[in-house]
């Protein structure tokens, strides 16, 4: 968005230009100028130089018999001088290109008209464009393109802090230990800590969902595009079980290593590259099409559940593909709390004495 506004800002702005050898042709300088936001002025230093002080944002060379050549229809040399590495220099050119391209047509429209020949001719076809896709899918479209890797993330860090501190944050306040003399069954304590840690991550998950239950306005990178961006119903219920799978395992998995570290530092330390993979994972989807995806991606955990949100996005629903990854994801869980449970009956591990 800012970069589409800056290079909006620099558009409506004029540019100077130097022309070589403007004398040869006032009709061309004039052609430059009434452009709208190019202005035409004398340097008489060399074109890089000009260019590279700001002087003038592009030079243009035209030949000396520019006017004589474009009267006997010969062709006409023109070279533009122009800075790559400068954003203003670059739009200069961009709105040269524009105007030439505008101008070379009319040249050739009147060549055909003196002659009495049709500029159609030189028009064979006539191509039209009409979208069949409907409004729902269209904003399905555009949601698959943000919302599965954005969502991945938010499940993977919504409950990180839950789970440090209702792990390796009682140990460092030394309250974990009165907890475990209580007549408390390991395995309800650890049941009740991690469905804490997945009632945070639901909560940041819900609270995104009911967000997109309206409209936003979309910004192309061209212009400005007023258009309804929105969830219906339905598919805001499956994504939000898909990622409720997803944050079973996450939670899960968050308590195991937050359980085996000794300190609210180690544990940052230790689930720091667990989001750096989760993250790599989830934007892995951008590389795949969805459109001809094998079944192979399906098994690789946090992949698979931005695939699936893909495709319910834009309504491609996979039956295969959805029972893979609910497989999947509810296994590794079941691994993770399993693992997370026995670290509890495990205090040699748990405070790793």
């Amino acid at each position: 968005m800012l970069f589409s506004s800056t290079q909006e800002r620099i558009g409506e702005q004029t540019q100077y230009v130097a022309i070589i050898n403007y004398e040869a042709s006032e009709s061309f300088v004039q052609l430059i100028d009434n452009s709208g936001s190019l202005k035409v002025i004398n340097t008489n230093r060399p074109a890089a130089e000009a260019i590279r002080n700001g002087t003038v944002a592009v030079v243009i060379e035209i030949p000396k018999d520019y006017d004589q050549r474009i009267n006997n229809e010969q062709l006409v040399n023109i070279t533009i001088y122009y800075d790559a590495s400068s954003r203003t220099s670059n739009i200069a050119y961009s709105k040269i290109m524009q105007v030439l391209g505008m101008y070379r047509n009319d040249v050739v429209d009147n060549r055909l008209e003196n002659r009495e020949i049709d500029p159609q001719i030189l028009h064979p076809l006539r191509v039209f464009a009409e979208d069949v896709a409907t409004e729902d899918e269209v904003s399905g479209y555009m949601l698959s393109l943000i919302l599965p890797p954005l969502l991945a993330i938010i499940v993977a860090t919504g409950g990180m802090n839950a789970a440090i501190d209702l792990t390796v944050g009682e140990k460092e306040r030394h309250t974990l230990e009165a907890l475990l003399v209580t007549s408390t069954n390991r395995r309800d304590l650890i049941t009740g800590k991690f469905l804490a840690v997945l009632t945070t991550t639901l909560l940041s998950i819900a609270f995104i969902m009911l967000s997109l239950s309206g409209s936003v306005g979309y910004l192309s990178s061209l212009q400005v595009q007023q258009m309804q961006i929105y969830l219906t119903l339905q598919t805001s219920i499956i994504v939000f079980v898909i990622l409720t799978l997803m944050a079973i395992m996450i939670a899960a998995l968050g308590m195991v290593i937050a359980s085996f570290a000794k300190s609210f530092k180690e544990a940052n330390n230790y689930l720091t590259p667990m989001l750096f993979l989760i993250v790599i994972l989830s934007f892995g989807s951008y590389g795949i099409s969805i459109e001809d995806v094998g079944i192979i991606p399906f098994f690789i955990p946090i992949l698979n559940v931005t695939l699936v949100i893909q495709e319910v996005l834009v309504n491609n629903f996979n039956a295969l593909h959805m029972l893979v990854t609910i497989s999947s994801t509810l296994i590794i869980s079941i691994l993770m709390i399993m693992i997370a449970s026995w670290i509890f009956h495990k205090e040699s591990l748990l405070f790793r004495a």
